[in-house]
């Protein structure tokens, strides 16, 4: 311990005398260290960390798996089933995510809440903190009107009142009562601020509407395996028994684990680790050859303490405490960088990036992290620097002119090694970046399919009690339009069950009239939007064939269709489908249920319009456009075009609503260029983060270059006086300088180019439009680090045509 103490205090002592070597090292560290833990720290909260739930091992999500296609949710009739027949579960729960509209209050607004069976709680392991949890018998007809609220909804609606329960809600038009407050926690970071019991209506007692949500736990001692071969038997016996709606369909079961975390933020997370790491690589490779250089002007003062019986282990633990006295002052810098990086992404990271489980934040685990990385990164940049200068050659200093600063053939091949690993590490991650960026690029340039300026939408959550017709509705939707469209500014009002780049809405079965058609189930589906017809015009989608629809098609007219550009091309090629008719049924008022197949005359074809993102290939998906007099439902979304900048007329359109309902909810008013920036949310942060990373890199990789090549220099001032001394001229000097430099520079893009190839396949699923060789790409990164090559090596070469022969040669 005491030989410990002196070493400590030497080193401090040391780094202290030279201080603009210790500051460039923290701040070194510090950066690599704290991008590291907040990247990691994501990591950590949605992939390492367990989760916060007490039988996790065993939950499972079951789904209803088509013939082709993706898995989905569950019917009523088949959750029943497997609830009945299905002895491997302990619990088990259906859910359902909806809105409701909760009135009574000064603003009425929908409310984010799940539907869902009793069992819910005891799946997910959830206590509440005021009141109770539901009670057998409130998931029958009659006893569902209570409700549950989540503790942010009673902090944010209730100010915390411990009065609440008992109290009731007006929730689309009909009283609950809250029995209950959950506890603060993992519920809080989820959309859903209230809690119904799911009770299954009679529209819901069919195998097509399939609409649920299945989450399950196993029973003790049964295996993933087991509960996979016994609903396997089910699935195929329900296929066998109901031909109609589930010929050739199956059931899934999933670990909750294994479905919590897409597959694209599982490849964000690993590539954004990845990056960092590869900074922390340069961090260290940069340290190392700084230690190096250190290492090679204490060649002297080392070799007088072997002279005075100093043994080769004192000499490399007296390196090493110094390094690691500079990783754990980085670490403890980095501790601050972190905490800053891990704000700022909160801000930045769209809000569904992680699931609701993921616990993202700075606490003992992240901390002990970087523990670990400080003393990780000083073995890694300290050790072989301290193992060269615990063997000194004075002879063979003095032979290579070195004045005690010359660390040999093996140090210089040691140092240029690592300004080339520096230079390739950079390559790959400005590669990455690149991508990512023409990527983004091409994005931005995809048409939508509509004109984004000047529109601004709002979602409506009507009242089925209090519009239980259809005319009563139609009738109500007229007189907010005609409300909206006095408005000052506003040139065109619209309809439509669903926005722009917010997915389909309904998806429909259809089959081509006069055409033998498969099953309903193996039929091809598209989108069905039920919009009113000037929402073509109100975001300016073009025309290519026949006519759109019109104020003409009513229920009492012929069902008429508008389809998208996909549709005429996949389905009618070679063939005018204007006058050609679609199999498709039809729905009926405040029911997602078909009552029946109906003949829809195809009247005209439009441009695709992008329904799920600018970065999503939905523009394969074909789709219908449907009068909302002829499939009118409650469920609607107002676009507005105004004559100008749409922002300040929102508040008014909210107030123009609640003129015509003061009950009337009108929520999530945008604009629609703020939806298409949404849409590309999860691209945005991906290709900002890994270009800050990039251009990190790139900046260390320049520093670390214009190290190695001073220090060469520095090195080489006797060899520079002579050259002078028999007539070099000062290019000549400038260029045996650069052409080092430039030689470390294209070893490391010979490397970085062979390991960015593997690179580019990795991000393949993430780019857009952007070929996996993208010679653009290449070129660009390559002349960045040629110019960052140039910019690194001028001053060290400019230094050494400023050399004096005379002096340079009286070195020794």
């Amino acid at each position: 311990m005491s030989d410990l103490l002196q070493d400590l205090k030497y080193g401090w002592r040391t780094l202290w005398k030279n201080p603009g070597f210790s500051v460039v090292a923290l701040l070194t560290i510090a950066v690599g260290i704290g991008s590291n833990a907040a990247i990691f720290s994501y990591i950590d909260g949605a992939l390492l960390r367990p989760l916060p739930y007490e039988h996790a091992d065993r939950m499972v999500k079951v789904s209803e798996r088509p013939p082709h296609g993706s898995v989905g949710r569950v019917s009523a009739m088949e959750y029943l089933d497997l609830v009945r027949e299905g002895n491997v579960f302990e619990y088990v729960t259906a859910q359902q995510w909806t809105t409701a509209a909760l009135t009574g209050v000064p603003e009425p607004f929908q409310v984010p809440n799940e539907r869902v069976s009793l069992q819910f709680f005891d799946i997910f392991t959830a206590k509440p903190l005021l009141g109770r949890l539901f009670a057998p018998g409130e998931d029958q007809p009659g006893h569902e009107h209570v409700a549950i609220l989540s503790h942010a909804f009673w902090v944010s609606q209730f100010a915390s009142d411990p009065g609440v329960i008992g109290k009731t809600l007006i929730l689309d038009d009909e009283p609950y009562t809250v029995i209950g407050v959950m506890t603060a926690g993992t519920f809080d970071r989820t959309a859903t601020k209230i809690w119904r019991p799911l009770v299954f209506s009679k529209e819901d007692m069919n195998r097509y509407a399939r609409r649920y949500n299945f989450w399950a736990v196993l029973k003790p001692g049964v295996t993933l395996a087991q509960a996979r071969a016994q609903l396997d038997t089910l699935g195929a016996r329900i296929a066998h028994d109901y031909p109609a709606s589930n010929k050739d369909w199956g059931i899934q079961v999933d670990t909750f684990e294994s479905v919590l975390v897409g597959r694209d933020v599982k490849l964000s997370l690993y590539l954004l680790m990845a990056s960092v790491a590869m900074v922390l690589l340069i961090v260290c490779a940069n340290l190392a050859n700084l230690t190096l250089a250190r290492g090679a002007a204490r060649e002297r003062e080392v070799a007088l303490r072997v002279a005075l019986g100093a043994g080769r282990w004192r000499i490399v633990r007296q390196f090493m405490t110094e390094s690691l006295l500079l990783s754990l002052g980085g670490g403890v810098l980095g501790v601050g960088a972190a905490y800053g990086g891990l704000a700022w992404l909160k801000l930045a990271v769209p809000r569904h990036f992680l699931p609701p489980s993921a616990y993202v934040d700075m606490d003992g685990r992240i901390l002990g992290f970087i523990l670990v990385l400080a003393l990780l990164t000083g073995v890694i940049f300290g050790l072989y620097p301290a193992l060269r200068a615990s063997r000194p050659d004075l002879t063979e200093s003095l032979k290579q002119g070195g004045n005690g600063a010359s660390v040999g053939r093996g140090g210089r091949s040691l140092r240029n090694g690592l300004v080339t690993a520096e230079v390739a590490l950079a390559f790959v991650l400005l590669t990455g970046a690149g991508l990512l960026i023409h990527s983004f690029f091409k994005i931005l340039q995809v048409d939508p399919g509509f004109e984004a300026s000047n529109v601004v939408t709002a979602h409506l959550g009507t009242s089925t009690r209090r519009y239980a017709t259809g005319p009563l509705l139609e009738a109500h939707l007229r007189a907010l339009v005609a409300r909206v469209e006095a408005l000052p500014g506003v040139r065109e009002v619209s309809l439509a069950t669903v926005l722009p780049m917010e997915g389909w809405g309904w998806g429909e079965p259809f089959a081509i009239a006069g055409q033998k058609s498969a099953d309903i189930e193996r039929r091809p589906v598209c989108y069905f939007k039920m919009i009113s017809p000037s929402y073509f015009r109100a975001l300016g989608m073009r025309l290519l064939k026949g006519r759109l629809l019109a104020e003409s098609d009513q229920g009492n007219t012929a069902p008429v269709v508008v389809i998208n550009e996909t549709m005429a091309k996949r389905y009618f090629a070679g063939v005018d489908p204007v006058g050609k008719s679609l199999l498709i049924f039809k729905f009926g008022y405040n029911s997602a249920q078909a009552a029946q197949e109906v003949s829809w005359e195809i009247v005209g074809v439009v441009a695709d319009e992008k329904l799920q993102g600018l970065s999503v290939a939905d523009d394969q998906s074909p789709g219908v456009y449907v009068s909302t007099a002829q499939s009118l439902q409650p469920y609607q979304s107002l676009v507005v075009r105004t004559v100008a900048d749409p922002r300040p007329i929102m508040r008014a359109l909210v107030g123009a609503v609640h003129e015509v309902d003061p009950d009337q909810t009108v929520d999530d008013v945008r604009t629609l260029e703020q939806i298409k920036s949404a849409s590309v949310a999860d691209d945005r942060i991906r290709t900002l983060l890994l270009g800050i990373f990039a251009a990190i890199a790139l900046l260390l990789s320049a520093i670390g270059l214009y190290g190695v090549i001073a220090f060469t220099v520095a090195q080489r001032t006797r060899e520079i006086g002579i050259r002078a001394a028999l007539g070099a001229t000062p290019a000549n000097i400038q260029w045996v300088v650069l052409r080092g430099g430039l030689g470390l520079t294209g070893l490391g893009l010979a490397i970085g180019f062979l390991a960015s190839l593997g690179l580019s396949r990795v991000l393949s699923s993430v780019l857009f439009q952007v070929p996996l060789f993208d010679p653009a790409t290449l070129g660009v990164v390559i002349f960045l680090l040629v110019a960052m090559a140039l910019l690194a090596c001028c001053l060290p070469a400019r230094r050494a045509t400023k050399i004096d022969p005379i002096i340079a040669l009286r070195t020794d």
